[in-house]
Order: structure tokens, then C-alpha cells, then sequence
């Protein structure tokens, strides 16, 4: 029997505190379109009393990042132990000048961006926070990986599992 893979991106979902500062940074600052919604008083998949509202900006490839602002949500009290700049979402563009323009466009708006940083000498990358506190990587990646990469990745992270160890579960 053959396994079929997940084909691409449909949408990754995070939450909202402010779903107006949402839609104008996805849409106005990274030109993305609002393409679709869900709203509600239960959630379908859990059956939750829990009054929502589910929104979703497409990119170019027809995949989304989407968001929940939930009613009655309670502010988050417990610090993370996770560095906040670990678990972010990268987003590909087409080229150094959609960077570039991207990075103007971004700190025109009062963003605070970092870099661009280049990594492996094949992506280069910048490196911001949407108003909710997410991180995001706007990513060219200069060439395609190949079996001479996935070759080499394996061996780094042999390397790496040598010297710090193997996760512990």
C-alpha cells in the first residue's frame, strides 16, 4: 500500500487577541488577501461552547496562515520557557529584490526588522513580529536542495546528537 503525502500548506492557525490589528498587518502591510472566514458559538471539532471567530489570508500559492480570536479568552500569565524567537513561521519570496522590497515595505510601516541574514549560503532571510507576537521569516532561497544537502544534513545532525546527546524522552 502506498502512503500518500500531505500535497502542500492548506493553513497553519495561531490566535488573536485583535482580529482589526490582524487584518490590517496581513493584508495592508504584507499585502495579503483576506480570503475566507468561520464564526461561531461552538466549535465544530470539539463541540466547545467557545464563540469565535476563524479568519484566513491567502499567499501566493493558495495556502493560508490563519487566526482565532475566541471569546473570553484569559490573558497568558505563565512565561514560556521557549526562546520567542524558536517557533516562528517562514514565509518564501521570489527573489533578493521582493526581500528587499518586502524589508522597506515592513519598516515603512513601523515594523522592526532583522537582517537580512544569510543562512548556508542558500537562504537569506528577515526576521519580524506580527502584532500578536508571532514571528516571521519572509525567506529567498537562492537554489534548490539536493541529494548532496540532505547528504550533509545527515551528518551535521549525527554530529550534533554525538556531542549534546540524544533528546530525551
Amino acid at each position: 500500500m502506498t502512503v500518500s503525502l500531505p500535497r502542500r500548506l492548506n493553513h497553519v492557525a495561531y490566535v488573536t487577541r485583535d482580529t482589526a490589528s490582524t487584518i490590517r498587518f496581513y493584508r495592508d502591510v504584507l499585502g495579503m488577501r483576506l480570503i475566507s472566514y468561520a464564526e461561531g458559538d461552538e466549535v465544530p471539532s470539539t463541540q466547545d461552547a467557545t464563540p469565535f471567530l476563524h479568519t484566513f489570508f491567502q499567499m501566493g500559492d493558495g495556502s493560508c496562515i490563519a487566526f482565532f480570536e475566541i471569546e473570553g479568552l484569559p490573558e497568558e500569565t505563565a512565561a514560556s520557557v521557549i526562546p520567542r524567537w524558536a517557533p516562528h513561521l517562514a514565509l518564501s519570496v521570489d527573489g533578493q529584490e521582493e526581500l528587499d522590497a518586502a524589508q522597506r515595505r515592513l519598516e515603512g510601516a513601523g515594523v522592526e526588522v532583522r537582517g537580512p541574514v544569510e543562512h548556508e549560503g542558500i537562504w537569506k532571510s528577515i526576521y519580524f513580529f506580527d502584532p500578536n507576537g508571532i514571528r516571521l521569516e519572509l525567506t529567498w532561497q537562492s537554489r534548490a536542495l539536493t541529494d548532496e544537502d540532505a547528504d550533509r544534513a545527515a551528518i551535521e545532525v549525527e554530529r550534533w546528537l554525538a556531542e549534546h546527546g540524544a533528546a530525551r524522552s
